[in-house]
């Protein structure tokens, strides 16, 4: 019998932080994933920053989020010696004088302030747009792919990783934790993101509100560098001119995959938004595992003893998770509270 301390199920964004956190509070991980199932992870453009652009508002604990994430994705790329976490600035175009004279407000206060450049800049080149722009502090991008295939490359060359479909069925549980296919840990931790909050995890949860979102990548007349716009969308430079364009909302149609309708969507606003010419080359969708009051789900399954839900980051996954991780990770080793806000059992699960 093979003993660790716990079981995560599910190596996206989430499972793979947590794997990473849990062993860097000196706790044994196996992890457990099959990569073509991350249906959010794998599409993700990962990007982070604090404000909520559409509505210049602050995101929910954003202070706590961004002062872990700023030291934990650094210590990843130094353990697993991969490169994937990347400061890049992000521009927010106005459309309105009401947008800039709220912008410049919101400069002065000190919550914000450490986000937000204070003061309106011109449009780039072949950029549309009549009332400027402003810059973002303490932007970035994770390359979630990337981040993903070193954690689990990692675990797998010390043995800790099963690259399978995890059976819940099989789990045994008693008052010592779980055992499960010959291992043996103390509780078991589903990361299984959009499975989850479709209802094709096996376990159960209630609470979730999946939204399917999907990209496009656009070849570009020009070159964008590394920055990226947000104009309603992003726009997104990769390289060689080409441009990733997101991303949209829909609450139905998990099955269906890319629309031919979004991506008109898409392409319609590069074309009000870029003077010159563009191609889309590649189009992608994902469903985001959300939940019905845009709170994480981070504690105890209300009923599966020894069992765990670290879920439902949504569109924030990037920024949120290394944080929630820290709290979850903390709650384990030296009982701190959880989050009352994020409990699991706030949604009654389902048998």
């Amino acid at each position: 019998m093979k003993h660790v301390d716990y079981i995560v199920v599910g190596g996206g964004i989430s499972g793979s932080v947590l794997s990473y956190t849990l062993m860097k509070y000196g706790a044994a991980v196996q992890l457990f994933d099959c990569p073509d199932q991350n249906l959010s992870s794998n599409v993700a453009a990962g990007l982070w920053n604090p404000i909520v652009l559409k509505r210049l508002k602050k995101v929910w604990r954003a202070d706590e989020m961004m002062e872990e994430l700023s030291t934990l994705y650094p210590s990843m790329e130094q353990w697993s010696k991969t490169s994937f976490y990347q400061s890049i600035p992000i521009r927010r175009v106005f459309h309105s004088p009401g947008e800039q004279n709220n912008w410049l407000g919101l400069t002065s206060n000190k919550a914000f302030a450490p986000y937000m450049e204070d003061k309106i800049d011109p449009l780039p080149e072949s950029v549309i747009g009549q009332h400027g722009s402003a810059m973002m502090k303490q932007t970035g991008r994770l390359h979630v792919n990337t981040m993903t295939k070193a954690v689990a490359s990692q675990l797998n060359s010390q043995g800790y990783y099963s690259e399978e479909k995890f059976d819940w069925s099989k789990v045994i549980r008693n008052n010592e934790g779980v055992e499960y296919n010959g291992l043996r840990a103390h509780g078991i931790i589903s990361c299984q993101g959009a499975q989850m909050a479709l209802g094709e995890g096996e376990i159960a949860q209630n609470g979730f509100a999946p939204v399917k979102g999907e990209i496009i990548r656009i070849k570009l007349d020009k070159d964008l560098g590394n920055a990226c716009i947000h104009q309603g969308y992003f726009m997104l430079g990769e390289h060689n001119k080409e441009c990733s364009v997101g991303a949209t909302y829909a609450w139905d149609g998990f099955e269906h995959g890319p629309t031919a309708k979004k991506r008109l969507e898409l392409e319609d606003h590069i074309k009000s938004v870029w003077l010159g010419t563009g191609k889309t080359i590649h189009h992608t969708a994902g469903i985001r595992p959300a939940t019905k009051d845009r709170r994480p789900m981070v504690g105890p399954h209300d009923h599966l003893q020894h069992t765990w839900i670290f879920n439902g980051m949504g569109s924030r996954a990037v920024l949120m998770t290394p944080w929630l991780a820290k709290v979850l990770v903390e709650h384990f080793m030296y009982g701190s509270e959880l989050l009352k806000e994020c409990l699991p059992s706030r949604f009654k699960a389902s048998s």
